[in-house]
């Protein structure tokens, strides 16, 4: 009796260190992607990216999309801003090989348009950003012909044999489409996407 107790003690024990290096490292992981992002490193941002993503798009082209996002187009260009991304971390699963988190944090951004827009265009354009970015909390900058959005985003953490066992990370897409593409449905299912 006494060889089990002891058993089942190491094994609560094991599972608590393992379950608290793994948050730790998530947490690192996840402020190191987010600082990147901040200062637009943009290979930094591909490295912690889930690298299954490459088979279908190029990680030479969206280096090449993120560039023409953040530096602007002749129509607009976008700005994430620094703010507190306060993660809020979810349960973390094995799923199969994988271990995967849900990772929410707050996402402040800029866009900012190179013309001028009429008001009846602003509202909708309003409404649109609403939809797409999943949030109320939307307000236009006349005088700069700018948007500041500010939302929860969330980030799916994925740790196994792809990323050598290091957490990569995706943003979740508002119909999850590409979720459905990277991730095997038992995933999908699970996670709630």
């Amino acid at each position: 009796m006494k060889k089990q107790i002891i058993f089942l003690l190491a094994c609560i024990l094991f599972t608590t260190i393992s379950f608290s290096q793994d948050l730790n490292a998530l947490k690192a992981e996840i402020q190191k992607t987010y600082d990147a992002t901040i200062a637009l490193n943009y290979d930094k941002i591909l490295d912690y990216t889930y690298p299954k993503l490459y088979k279908f798009i190029p990680r030479d082209k969206m280096k090449e999309a993120l560039i023409a996002t953040f530096n602007g187009t002749d129509e607009m260009k976008v700005k994430i801003l620094a703010v507190d991304p306060n993660f809020n971390y979810g349960e973390i699963k094995t799923i199969d090989d994988q271990k995967i988190c849900l990772v929410k944090h707050n996402l402040s951004m800029e866009l900012t348009l190179k013309e001028t827009l009429e008001d009846e265009d602003v509202e909708m354009m309003i409404d649109i950003l609403k939809s797409t970015m999943e949030t109320e909390d939307i307000t236009f900058d006349k005088e700069k012909t700018t948007f500041k959005i500010n939302k929860i985003a969330t980030m799916i953490a994925i740790s196994d044999e792809l990323t050598n066992n290091q957490w990569r990370f995706l943003n979740k897409d508002k119909e999850n489409k590409l979720m459905a593409m990277l991730l095997n449905k038992k995933v999908v299912k699970e996670l709630g996407l």
